[in-house]
């Protein structure tokens, strides 16, 4: 008999033979921008960097940044990049055009421990969902944004910012408009 654990782990493919496999190509990371700026002269930044200290940079922007998003504060990119937002919008359940909507937010540890115990819930796909009245995104605004191509890029927050923010609106601490 499977654990529940085990269980989740198979539906959600977080390990063994279901695990996805995630590749981003043709990308810039950390170090091929450090190799640029050493290849460019350190463009008249004043002396050069060790790698240690480029790294270190990068961390305190990134952390400054995830602090302003889990605040709620919008965040204006540099050189036209375009800004990102927190958003809310109310959740419930309406009936639109003869069919069913439901906004409500999808409660993954009930649904999960719903499925473990009755297979045939699972064959269903039926979700067990919260009753939040308000439900929370941060949105990439590219629309004054001045680059071309703009349809190919996106902005997605990782689990730690996601976590931080959800605590923060829990708390009372953000808030955002319409």
């Amino acid at each position: 008999m499977q654990t529940f654990e085990e269980f989740r782990s198979e539906v959600q493919k977080a390990g063994g033979k279901g695990r996805r496999n995630m590749l981003i190509t043709n990308s810039f990371g950390v170090y091929d921008i450090y190799k640029l700026i050493r290849k460019n002269h350190w463009y008249n930044i004043g002396r050069p960097m060790k790698e240690h200290e480029f790294y270190a940079i990068v961390r305190g922007m990134g952390r400054l940044l995830a602090e302003e998003i889990a605040l709620g504060h919008e965040v204006r990119f540099p050189e036209g990049m375009g800004r990102l937002e927190l958003r809310k919008s109310p959740s419930g359940v309406s009936l639109i055009d003869g069919r069913l909507k439901n906004t409500y937010p999808i409660n993954w540890d009930d649904t999960l421990r719903l499925w473990y115990e009755d297979a045939e819930e699972r064959k269903k796909k039926t979700l067990l969902r919260m009753e939040e009245p308000m439900v929370y995104r941060v949105k990439y605004l590219k629309h004054d944004a001045t680059y071309e191509n703009k349809i190919f890029y996106q902005f997605k927050l990782n689990r730690f910012i996601q976590r931080a923010l959800k605590e923060n609106i829990k708390k009372g601490i953000t808030d955002t408009i319409w």
